[in-house]
């Protein structure tokens, strides 16, 4: 008799074979972008945003079943969060086609080391992002500082703003809106509470810049 089919390993494993093929068409889509054929590059950008997009909800998932599971511990080590914060920059800014400007806002409060997961912490401020993208008018800020006993890095666009539905909603599951699963924000505060020290847990905020804009803040201890 055959051994029962595992449907929780089997889609875990879908999700990378997924991954990679989205890598291979990333890949294909450099290789267009350097042709350098006229007319193409908002195309191109629309579809390399896509693919992120799409990669970024894939990890979401399969973090989120190995953390759930058990599977996942944080991989807790010394990083720069200013040379951290550069590369994610410069990791968003092909997605942009020039229609938006990203940029690392230094301060002085913000510390040479912290300690913390460098790929968990990535995934869920590209997914901050990618959501800043949508509703920037022509602008993204890129911060962090040490607020306390916490490194707080954040995302602020010039746009709308959040919704005051979702500024009150609480993070403890993907909720669904108007504005998407909400499984993007249930990620980025599961990443924030697996950083843990001593029985200090990360969280995630969502506010509104008084003078217009959302802010998305991730703490971590």
């Amino acid at each position: 008799m055959s051994a029962p089919l595992d449907l929780n390993a089997l889609a875990a494993s879908s999700i990378h074979e997924v991954k990679n093929l989205l890598g291979q068409l990333t890949l294909s889509l450099e290789e267009i972008a350097q042709a350098q054929c006229p007319g193409t590059e908002q195309k191109i950008a629309s579809a390399r945003f896509a693919c992120s997009r799409v990669v970024d909800r894939l990890t979401e998932m399969l973090v989120l079943y190995k953390l759930d599971g058990g599977h996942l511990q944080p991989s807790i080590a010394a990083h720069s969060p200013a040379d951290f914060l550069e590369d994610l920059m410069l990791s968003a800014h092909h997605l942009t086609a020039g229609r938006v400007e990203i940029c690392v806002q230094q301060t002085a409060a913000a510390p040479a080391f912290w300690f913390f997961d460098r790929d968990l912490t990535e995934s869920a401020l590209m997914n901050a992002v990618h959501n800043a993208l949508l509703h920037a008018r022509s602008r993204i800020t890129l911060s962090t500082e040490q607020s306390g006993d916490y490194l707080a890095f954040r995302v602020a666009d010039d746009g709308a703003g959040y919704p005051a539905a979702l500024l009150q909603a609480a993070l403890d599951a993907p909720r669904a809106s108007a504005q998407g699963s909400g499984l993007g924000l249930f990620f980025a505060s599961s990443v924030a509470q697996a950083h843990c020290n001593q029985a200090r847990s990360g969280k995630v905020m969502l506010e509104n810049n008084p003078a217009g804009g959302a802010v998305f803040s991730l703490y971590l201890p």
